[in-house]
């Protein structure tokens, strides 16, 4: 019986392709739709490990203070200060000099959230109709509501930027101007001032504890107090950069600061646990979902790890220098005055006129 064949079944040129399409296919499956994914290392969408350790501008200039909404380094804050994210990413910014709180959306875009730039006042309303006089220190709680420390007053944004007022302090000398804020789950603010740290409810503001008092802080200016950082973590214990120069905490309903890291009246810019570390000005504070906290220790012009176990580290900033420096740390700042974390390793903080991004190894 005569086989049939089939012409070129073994030529060179079709075996050839044929094996290059089988190749292809076992690619595309391999790799699914758009074929293999290009690893990235900044947090784009070609997948990869995520963005590099880093100090990246986020929005404005370090060295241009101005008053203008946009994207990225095309957006201008004057004197940003107070700093905190939300749930889905957007940062909330207490630009004291614009007397406004603007918002930065993930992609830089910033906008006046409420008050209006450069209109000083101290009014109620809804978005830009409300006025701010001396925005500084910035708290969100799990509703999205922000608290800020306006002059002697503090103020609440609701997520739909209606301004209320909480409370305001009695009328004295600028040492007791409220300049650091911090809110936890059960409705408690916690506010610094350069003479003392209260803690009371917010719907029952006469109602307060003071949790430590005693030595005057310095005071920057005629109508200005040094900001004292203090925050929350998830537990409901509160850790301020006390009047000694140290770090200090309260567990949930207690009403004394006790030492936690440092040792009274040094300062400096020593790393190291228990009572070796120094800070020179811890001006902010935040703290990540472990617990850890992450101070802005302005003078030094770093970035402070504290770890739950007193442990200090500088992951960030070099001791001294005040010219932003982006790239790999640990890179430097210029001026830090207020610092947030999204509580996955990023860090924001508001350096000179602009807002940054701290990616940690």
């Amino acid at each position: 019986m005569k086989m049939k064949t089939r012409p070129f079944a073994h030529s060179p040129a079709r075996l050839r392709a044929r094996l290059l399409c089988a190749g292809l296919a076992a690619l595309l499956c391999a790799c699914g739709p758009g074929g293999p994914k290009r690893k990235t290392d900044d947090g784009g969408n070609g997948g990869g490990s995520g963005p590099s350790a880093g100090i990246t501008l986020l929005a404005g200039d370090a060295n241009a203070g101005g008053s203008f909404d946009a994207k990225g380094n095309s957006a201008r804050f004057n004197t940003p200060r107070g700093i905190v994210i939300d749930a889905n990413g957007n940062l909330y910014v207490a630009d004291q000099l614009n007397y406004a709180i603007r918002k930065i959306a993930p992609d830089g875009t910033v906008s006046t959230f409420a008050g209006m730039l450069r209109a000083s006042g101290t009014r109620d309303g809804k978005g830009n109709g409300a006025r701010f006089s001396q925005p500084t220190a910035i708290a969100i709680d799990g509703g999205g509501n922000l608290f800020v420390t306006d002059a002697l007053a503090i103020r609440k944004i609701t997520p739909d930027a209606n301004v209320t007022t909480v409370t305001t302090f009695p009328t004295g000398d600028n040492t007791q101007i409220p300049a650091g804020i911090a809110v936890d789950a059960s409705g408690n603010l916690f506010v610094t001032t350069g003479v003392e740290t209260r803690r009371f409810p917010i719907d029952n503001p006469g109602r307060s504890a003071q949790l430590e008092s005693g030595a005057v802080e310095n005071v920057s200016g005629a109508n200005d107090v040094v900001p004292r950082g203090v925050a929350v973590d998830a537990e409901g214990t509160a850790y301020v950069a006390d009047l000694n120069k140290t770090i200090s905490r309260a567990e949930s309903g207690v009403n004394r600061l006790a030492r936690f890291v440092g040792t009274a009246g040094r300062t400096g810019k020593a790393d190291g646990s228990g009572a070796v570390p120094s800070f020179q000005q811890v001006v902010a504070l935040t703290a990540d979902k472990n617990g850890d906290l992450y101070a802005a220790d302005a003078i030094n012009n770093t970035i402070r790890k504290i770890t739950q176990d007193a442990v200090v580290t500088t992951p960030a900033g070099t001791a001294g220098s005040t010219t932003l420096r982006t790239g790999k740390l640990p890179g430097s700042f210029a001026n830090l005055h207020g610092i947030t974390t999204d509580g996955n390793g990023t860090l924001y903080a508001t350096s000179g006129n602009a807002v940054v991004k701290i990616v940690l190894p």
